[in-house]
């Protein structure tokens, strides 16, 4: 006879009613099935499991360890299970779908929760997940999040969709008032920096490639280097004069605690960061579409005008694709 791999849910349902008070009877009549097809179906998951989930040397009969695991995460599981369904439908009769959506660490610092509180709109049930851009395209290539914002176009990658968001400029990122003008030449550049470890992000982010191409076009001497993993504590030892960086708008913006103590300006060559919407199944098109337009009015009417308050001079340097077609 050949044994089935795993339980299934109708012998499951009928373990669970069993097992609310130890009687096969009972469960039988409740369930509208003979006696005998409870037992069948206790049988069948003692079989499966390779044990007894009662004792049955017991008046009445008590659950075992193993009954009492089963018990403990079957009844979550089979009430998941009843709720499928409807929701599904529910979701098809009002358009709102789950939504597993993943953010770069910029993009939930600068739309969070404004962004969740939209979301919620259009959506029934809404998990957020957050990191840098590798570890986000990372999870919507392995089907972990439905949509994405992150700095990854994943260009390559079978089936993802990438709709614009915004471009930002990389700026030099100094303690503040460490060089004379707000445009200075390479060799004001050079002699006011080289003398100060140069910071930088691990080679796990996305940021590393482009910033460092930027750092080996000035071509520096090789100086100390310092490798930090956020961005307030890169902007932190910017304040204290502890070294300079190669950032854009938006990482500078989430320390913008340190402002008072920092200035930045601009390369003479174009280095650009740029933000998707991203997404993987066709089925998720129309809400990227809503998400990336939602975004931008967002930024527009919270962030920007947040930004112009505290710290105008970044507003420069960040440039919404609003005009872009899905």
């Amino acid at each position: 006879m050949t044994v089935d791999s795993g339980l299934d849910i109708g012998c499951l349902r009928i373990f669970l009613e069993t097992a609310k008070d130890c009687n096969m009877s009972r469960a039988a009549q409740t369930l509208g099935v003979s006696q005998p097809a409870v037992s069948a179906s206790i049988k069948k998951i003692e079989t499966i499991l390779g044990t007894s989930v009662f004792d049955r040397n017991t008046r009445p009969i008590q659950l075992t360890t193993a009954g009492r695991m089963l018990w403990n995460r079957g009844s979550y599981l089979l009430e998941q299970f009843d709720c499928l369904t409807p929701s599904i439908k529910s979701s098809l009769v009002c358009h709102k779908v789950d939504l597993r959506m993943g953010c770069s660490d910029c993009m939930s610092f600068a739309l969070s929760p404004s962004l969740m509180n939209a979301a919620l709109e259009f959506t029934k049930n809404l998990s957020v997940k957050t990191g840098s851009s590798p570890t986000i395209s990372q999870m919507l290539s392995c089907n972990q999040i439905d949509i994405a914002l992150a700095s990854d176009s994943m260009i390559g990658v079978e089936n993802v969709q990438a709709l614009p968001l915004l471009t930002e400029e990389f700026l030099f990122v100094v303690p503040k008032d460490i060089l004379a003008c707000p445009s200075p030449c390479y060799k004001e550049i050079y002699e006011k920096l080289s003398h100060l470890p140069y910071l930088r992000f691990g080679k796990e982010t996305f940021d590393f490639v482009q910033s460092e191409r930027i750092y080996r076009g000035l071509h520096f001497k090789d100086v100390q280097r310092i490798e930090v993993d956020t961005n307030k504590a890169m902007m932190s030892l910017i304040s204290n004069r502890r070294g300079w960086c190669i950032l854009p708008p938006l990482s500078i913006w989430m320390g913008k605690e340190f402002s008072s103590n920092v200035s930045f300006f601009k390369f003479n060559v174009e280095a650009t960061r740029r933000y998707f919407v991203l997404y993987q199944s066709h089925g998720y098109a129309s809400i990227a579409e809503r998400i990336r337009k939602v975004s931008i009015e967002l930024f527009k009417k919270e962030i920007f005008p947040q930004i112009a308050k505290e710290w105008p001079e970044l507003l420069k340097h960040i440039h919404l694709n609003d005009d872009c077609a899905s």
